[in-house]
């Protein structure tokens, strides 16, 4: 009875630290306060959202012009393995240039505890005109994947980057649950278009840039041609999109083995196929014991010497 009658005169939080609902050391009033603070503050932004309503439209248009750029488009998937096969789909760039452009829009993930080399996250998105949220709570190990298993980690950056790392893989998907699906889809589609490329490149051009790309991380053609099942002179745009994804994925620390099969196999089957070549090439007419000679004339310094084009030393960009 004396419990009910402290609950009615405001006495709650005290008569839940009595409880062992909250420690003692939390300050009540402080807690009070706080709560009110947060309450005013989403209902100040649901009121904002009402006086500025989106415009799909707009919001439409906004996104299309981002998908155009192939820089955009370039970090727009991602590509993981996964029991055997591979998932793909839109990346966190990605939703987050969507929430971007929906417009009255909030994400993000917050800390709620951390204890025993683990932390408490609460991972959200919130449609503010609509009032729909989306919220889960996952829990993050203080760990590295490694080959010879989990190591703890002990500076605050490493950790601090791990739950960023984790968390922001969750709000893909909270943020993807509440976005129109259609928006998603018409992203997606604008993206693959812009990594197919347009009439001025030929496909042949940007085949030859993710050649390129792939050198630069270790993965010889004959690697991609083992992934693709034919050769890169035959790689379509859908391909190249695809492809784009297993890039960033092993670009941002994914392992290449998870994609393509070892070197040591991919260089014996190529050693096959130039063997192959080799028996079946046809001989060559012998050439004629008799000099020619030909008329010598004489030559200007300036045409002996032609201007050489002095390449830049700006680093290529990883797109293809």
């Amino acid at each position: 009875m004396n419990e009910i009658v402290k609950a009615e005169n405001g006495s709650a939080l005290a008569l839940m630290q009595q409880r062992g609902g909250l420690p003692a050391a939390i300050n009540a009033g402080a807690v009070t306060i706080e709560a009110e603070r947060a309450i005013a503050e989403a209902k100040g932004q649901m009121q904002l959202a009402k006086m500025f309503p989106r415009d799909n439209t707009v919001a439409y248009q906004e996104l299309m012009d981002a998908c155009k750029m192939p820089a955009f488009a370039a970090v727009a998937f991602y590509s993981v393995p996964r029991a055997g096969g591979k998932v793909s789909g839109p990346s966190v760039r990605l939703a987050e240039e969507i929430a971007r452009c929906y417009g009255n829009f909030e994400y993000g993930h917050r800390e709620l505890s951390r204890s025993d080399g683990k932390s408490e996250v609460e991972v959200y998105a919130w449609d503010k005109e609509k009032n729909n949220r989306s919220i889960r709570q996952i829990t993050v190990q203080h760990t590295m994947d490694t080959k010879e298993g989990p190591k703890k980690l002990r500076d605050q950056k490493d950790v601090d980057d791990k739950i960023a790392n984790v968390a922001s893989k969750q709000v893909r998907g909270r943020i993807l649950a509440l976005v129109p699906k259609w928006l998603v889809e018409a992203a997606v589609e604008e993206c693959r278009k812009t990594l197919a490329g347009n009439n001025e490149e030929p496909i042949s051009a940007r085949i030859r840039k993710m050649a390129a790309a792939f050198g630069r991380l270790g993965i010889t053609a004959d690697r991609l041609e083992q992934y693709l099942g034919h050769k890169l002179d035959d790689t379509l745009p859908d391909e190249i999109a695809d492809l784009m994804g297993v890039f960033n994925a092993i670009r941002d620390g994914a392992p290449a083995s998870d994609y393509f099969a070892p070197a040591e196999k991919a260089e014996s089957k190529s050693a096959e196929v130039l063997k192959a070549a080799a028996t079946a090439k046809p001989e060559v007419e012998k050439k004629s014991s008799t000099p020619v000679q030909k008329e010598s004339t004489p030559v200007k310094a300036e045409e002996a010497a032609p201007a050489v084009k002095v390449a830049d030393n700006k680093p290529e960009e990883d797109v293809f």
